[in-house]
């Protein structure tokens, strides 16, 4: 991987997690963004809490370019989720996700193609599992939990719902031809990879960040 590398993406990129001890969401002090910056490399990290496919394009329109630098898309999560408040007013109707997900894969390709045409190297990382248990929890506090699992039918649903996303990703690479970091796999390569995630069940915890950073350097 080149010494220079641009980031456009979510708050697993920014390194946020959930502590539970204390109730809220902290950035952990451990991430790739450390490891990669201990070894020489140059980022500029323009990842956001709750970014999407919309927030990347923008940033990417903003950012500085340069020719022959990495340039990392990782967006999904946030795109796949649905109104959850809307989902529990109306059980009934169908509630597409934030970014549907045709329009999720027609962004991510044009982007990755323009950063390609620009003479950038785009690298896709895939979004991460989620554990559903956790998240159809944290999710349905304040809500109607029971009308949420009424629309879902089988709580697995979430799940399939999400990896969809992450398909459509690795489609948009093959499709573009860039480079993929399949930080998916590299979770569910893991015998518990629940363990790796926070009580909101979307985030990684500390060792959850450590295995990025371990995947991550292995790229390099």
């Amino acid at each position: 991987m080149g010494k220079k590398v641009t980031i456009l993406g979510d708050s697993i990129a920014r390194g946020l997690t959930y502590d539970s001890a204390a109730c809220k969401y902290t950035l952990c002090r451990k991430t790739f963004v450390n490891a990669l910056t201990a070894k020489g490399y140059e980022l500029k990290n323009y990842a956001r809490v709750g970014g999407t496919i919309k927030n990347a394009e923008e940033m990417f329109e903003k950012c500085e370019k340069e020719p022959g630098e990495y340039l990392a898309v990782e967006v999904g999560g946030n795109d796949s989720a649905l109104r959850w408040n809307e989902v529990a007013a109306d059980p009934t109707v169908f509630h597409d996700a934030v970014v549907p997900l045709r329009d999720y894969g027609t962004r991510l390709r044009a982007l990755l193609k323009k950063a390609r045409d620009m003479a950038l190297i785009p690298l896709l990382v895939t979004p991460l599992p989620v554990v559903t248990e956790r998240y159809l929890e944290w999710i349905s506090k304040g809500l109607d939990a029971d009308a949420i699992l009424r629309y879902l039918g089988r709580p697995e649903w979430i799940y399939r719902w999400q990896e969809r996303y992450a398909l459509e990703a690795l489609k948009a690479a093959r499709d573009v031809g860039c480079r993929v970091f399949d930080l998916r796999s590299e979770f569910l390569l893991q015998r518990d990879f629940a363990g790796l995630m926070c009580e909101d069940g979307i985030h990684p915890n500390q060792k959850g960040y450590s295995l990025i950073s371990d995947a991550v350097l292995a790229l390099t």
